[in-house]
């Protein structure tokens, strides 16, 4: 769809359309400047106006200008271009710039072709039609550039080539230095150039018009290229030949059908298509169109451009999906995997734990039993040994009263005694109390045998984050002043 376009070769007595994409064509007639050929032209429009369409204009009002400008770029360039348009054409209404290089000496300016359609009353009927019908108009162009596409096609290396070709009864003569468009003219179908010293005369003509505007070296040797579908101009071969000056060559249709790569009875039947598949493929170097003319062709690119990032982003979408898709699956596959292994696995495992001799008890039982066991072997406590430091302590202390003592034997033989006590004789005072409390404390730690001493609890909390309670109304009576120790012996 994108190299799908629309061809067009106006003439003033004519225009002809070609349907072409890259590697098919298809010629859709001619139709003369008429109102039934307009009418045909627009039904053919109507038909293809999704698609761009390039029109190549062949008439003899046409003026070609080169000139050497300073070397801009960007807004400049456009405005420079434009005064010299101005001024080399007037008011002319199709005008185009082609810069085609830039000077290797001096300044380094830029060489430019300057082209304008002087008449194009005729062109209007076909553009208003165009137009109506809002077709993407990309570019108006000269039938000379689309014969420079197609002697690049046909390999011509030589610095000065003249291409003579002749077409609609009409021969057009265009001059070409190191491949590029200088200069280019019709000879109606009103002047006799049928017979081939018409035509030779004709070329030496030109040759000495280009020499005269020094547009042509004069010690220059002109390689002329003589096409002709019908072979009149095959005559003209001889007397050009003889003067030294030229070079001639004829272009057969075979040579030139293998050069576009198309049939060869197809190019045959319509001779007209051999410049217009040259230029199809190609950028328009030279256009002519103004830029109310085109509108209708930004319009195209710009919805063009939006569809081909909805389908770049649709086409990422979709990749991403498959490939999350396709990673799913893969994990899929590697989870049933895994869980046909762990089946087989536990499968073997039922297996032989089925071959197992029948137990007269349960594993559990078992490690019970050998627990038990293990406690059993370890030597009995001595009750005397570990009760020998706390009796020393509470010996030293008749104040502090036992209340309960609860042992624990620990695996790490020490063991673990909880003290639970109080003070006699309390009087209220919870300093003194914690005094007595610390003295016991510190000589129970410093008894022989013992490990750790750790307070549990005690009558005043003493945590910096306690928080102060009581009354301040009434009477008050002494509380009983008890604590609880943690304490470790190792036997």
């Amino acid at each position: 769809m994108f190299d799908h376009r629309l061809i067009l070769l106006a003439t003033p007595r004519q225009i002809g359309v070609l349907d072409w994409r890259r590697g098919q064509m298809h010629w859709l007639g001619e139709f003369a400047a008429s109102e039934a050929g307009l009418a045909a032209f627009r039904a053919i429009v109507v038909k293809h106006a999704q698609l761009p369409v390039l029109l190549v204009a062949d008439t003899v009002d046409e003026d070609y200008r080169s000139e050497i400008l300073p070397h801009v770029q960007g807004h400049a360039r456009a405005e420079l271009l434009a005064r010299k348009l101005k001024q080399v054409f007037r008011n002319a209404r199709f005008t185009g710039a082609w810069r085609q290089a830039r000077e290797t000496t001096g300044r380094r300016d830029d060489r430019y072709l300057l082209a304008t359609l002087t008449d194009s009353e005729w062109l209007t009927p076909w553009l208003s039609v165009l137009h109506r019908e809002r077709v993407p108009l990309c570019g108006i162009t000269p039938l000379a550039l689309a014969y420079q596409h197609l002697l690049a096609r046909l390999r011509v290396q030589a610095p000065h080539t003249l291409l003579a070709c002749r077409l609609n009864n009409s021969l057009r003569l265009s001059y070409y230095h190191n491949g590029l468009l200088r200069f280019s003219r019709l000879i109606g179908s009103d002047t006799p150039t049928q017979m081939p010293g018409n035509a030779a005369d004709e070329i030496a003509k030109t040759q000495l018009y280009l020499t005269g505007q020094r547009i042509l070296p004069r010690e220059a040797r002109l390689h002329v290229l003589l096409l002709d579908p019908s072979g009149q101009l095959d005559s003209a071969q001889a007397p050009l030949n003889a003067d030294p000056a030229f070079s001639t060559r004829l272009v057969d249709m075979p040579s030139l059908a293998r050069a576009l790569r198309i049939p060869d009875n197809f190019l045959a039947a319509t001779p007209e298509i051999a410049p217009l598949a040259a230029i199809a493929g190609e950028a328009v170097q030279l256009n002519l169109a103004p830029p109310e003319l085109l509108q209708h062709h930004t319009e195209f690119r710009w919805r063009r451009g939006l569809n081909q990032a909805a389908g770049i982003v649709a086409a990422i979408g979709l990749t991403l999906t498959a490939a999350y898709w396709l990673h799913a699956q893969d994990l899929r596959d590697q989870v049933q995997q895994i869980e046909g292994e762990v089946q087989r696995g536990d499968a073997r495992h039922a297996a032989i734990v089925r071959n197992f001799p029948v137990l007269a008890t349960r594993p559990d039982q078992l490690g019970q039993t050998l627990a038990l066991a293990t406690q059993l072997n370890q030597a009995p406590l001595d009750v005397n040994a570990l009760f020998l430091p706390l009796g020393q302590a509470l010996t030293a202390h008749p104040d502090v009263i036992v209340r309960s003592l609860t042992l624990q034997d620990r695996a790490d033989g020490v063991t673990e005694i909880t003290l639970d006590a109080r003070l006699a004789d309390f009087d209220g005072n919870y300093r003194a109390a914690m005094s007595r409390i610390d003295s016991f404390v510190s000589r129970l730690a410093a008894t022989p045998g013992v490990a750790a001493v750790e307070r549990v609890t005690s009558p005043v909390n003493t945590a910096s984050t306690a928080t102060l309670s009581g009354k301040t109304t009434g009477e008050t009576r002494p509380e009983e002043t008890r604590f609880t120790l943690s304490v470790q012996v190792r036997p």
